[in-house]
């Protein structure tokens, strides 16, 4: 999945010698939290509204302008790179949102909100379900097994994710079309497979 295909396309800009207080207004009239900052159509900097109410000090507003407050140089990702891409650098740098870029030329902002998007319809939470986690037995093949067992017992499987990396208590969490869990919890348990939480 390409950021170019979750991100919202041509954002809101400023330049760096607007006011803090014009920023702000474009923040509100728009609902946005991000504002990248060009100059001459060049990316210089990324202000975001913690930014600007960090700096919001109405006694300095004639005197305060996005240079000031700017994050400069600010990290981006390219439009054809993953949603997972992004996520990784959000998180790693605890950030936001990203500048998305097509080479040098700045083509949209991709943000947490964006990626928690993707994450929670990918997750099958939009849709009524159910959740099962199971403690996989020791073995190969023990994670093929679960699957063969959810498919016969009816169960369809919209998503799955691994909890634990810890072996041999390798933890899936399985997210099924709502189903009535527990003929699927019994044929499990006979397999020597364990479970955790059934929701």
């Amino acid at each position: 999945m390409r950021v170019s295909n979750r991100m919202s396309p041509q954002p809101w800009t400023i330049g760096p010698r607007a006011t803090v207080q014009e920023a702000l207004g474009l923040m509100q009239q728009h609902g946005v939290r991000h504002l990248p900052v060009l100059e001459q159509g060049r990316l210089v900097g990324l202000v975001t509204d913690i930014d600007l109410r960090t700096a919001y000090f109405p006694s300095l507003l004639e005197d305060l302008t996005v240079a000031d407050v700017m994050k400069p140089d600010p990290l981006t990702i390219q439009g054809q790179e993953s949603v997972y891409q992004a996520a990784r650098i959000i998180h790693q740098h605890r950030l936001t949102g990203l500048p998305v870029m097509e080479g040098e030329k700045l083509v949209g902002m991709i943000t947490l909100a964006d990626i928690l998007k993707v994450f929670v319809a990918l997750l099958g939470l939009l849709e009524d379900s159910s959740r099962l986690d199971v403690v996989l037995r020791p073995g190969p093949g023990s994670l093929e097994e679960v699957y063969g067992i959810i498919r016969k017992q009816g169960g369809e499987v919209v998503s799955v994710a691994q909890l634990s990396q810890d072996l041999p208590r390798r933890v899936y969490t399985f997210r099924l079309k709502k189903i009535d869990l527990e003929p699927i919890v019994a044929a499990l348990e006979a397999a020597g497979h364990g479970t955790l939480d059934l929701a």
